[in-house]
């Protein structure tokens, strides 16, 4: 066999080599997780608009039901919920995924993600310890019902003290929203910028909440700077008003960015485009 032979062969071996290497690149990091968390009298399915959207442009989303919701839900205290929340975290974060993930909690939703970074601390984006294993790329508390930094420590007023006028308490068993339905009606409270028929539909959807889930001690404070914390206030919100979320965002120590949307207490439900576009700038892609 000739010089020339021999070369050819060699180089044509090589430029195979290279090519196809070239076509077998490294696996592409799966696409953010975010994972959605209802609030009081609500489940999974408030965020179905938000999940399809967010489905469709290749995020990995999980809305989870929260076991305090539910007329059987009466001995469910918070661990549970934090619990689920928990796992769907888990399924993102372990070795081999290699998932960022973004939690976003609507209402009690909101204290619910709180405690559940708890445990996630070395992997916020923040300040990261373990960059091997994705990142907590931190938490969006919708309209968030959320605890105090002192109450960690010092405990909270039992709810039937604070809770707005409207919850209606079976003893220390389940909590409703109708205490006062001539004034304070859920299409008024929780679903105001949807249509009547709309509104008519998420009101069905209702169901009582455990009154130890919804009365539990916080465990843990996730904006001090921890974790990167986004709280969306709704412009039109009749749950949470003005002066409420204002004592969060300014507590000595809070550390939030803040939004204002033209939002009411659910806007999964009202404002489904403008939670897509709140996500997605949160996760750097917009």
């Amino acid at each position: 066999m000739s010089r020339r032979i021999v070369f050819v062969i060699i180089l044509s071996a090589s430029l195979s080599f290279i090519a196809g290497s070239r076509a077998a690149p490294e696996p592409a990091k799966p696409k953010t997780a975010v994972i959605l968390v209802h609030g009081a009298f609500g489940n999974a399915a408030v965020w179905d608009q938000v999940k399809s959207r967010l489905d469709k442009i290749g995020y990995d989303v999980e809305a989870v039901d929260l076991p305090s919701v539910g007329k059987g839900s009466a001995k469910v205290d918070r661990t549970p919920d934090i619990k689920v929340v928990q796992k769907a975290i888990g399924k993102r974060l372990h070795k081999g995924r290699e998932q960022d993930v973004i939690l976003v909690g609507n209402s009690y939703g909101a204290t619910v993600i709180g405690d559940a970074v708890k445990d996630y601390e070395r992997l916020s984006s923040v300040d990261m310890q373990e960059p091997a294993q994705g990142r907590i790329l931190g938490v969006i508390m919708l309209s968030g019902f959320i605890p105090y930094i002192n109450e960690v420590t010092s405990g909270h007023p039992d709810i039937r003290v604070i809770s707005p006028t409207w919850f209606r308490f079976e003893g220390t068993s389940l909590v409703y929203w109708d205490n006062d339905l001539k004034n304070y009606p859920p299409s008024y409270t929780l679903f105001n910028l949807l249509g009547k028929g709309p509104a008519a539909s998420a009101v069905a959807q209702l169901a009582p909440s455990s009154f130890a889930a919804l009365n539990a001690t916080a465990q843990y404070i996730p904006y001090t700077g921890k974790f990167r914390c986004l709280y969306v206030i709704g412009q039109y919100d009749n749950a949470v008003p003005a002066a409420l979320s204002s004592s969060y965002i300014e507590q000595p120590g809070a550390k939030f960015e803040v939004l204002t949307i033209d939002g009411d207490h659910e806007p999964q439900l009202s404002r489904p485009d403008t939670v897509v576009k709140v996500i997605r700038r949160f996760a750097g892609e917009i």
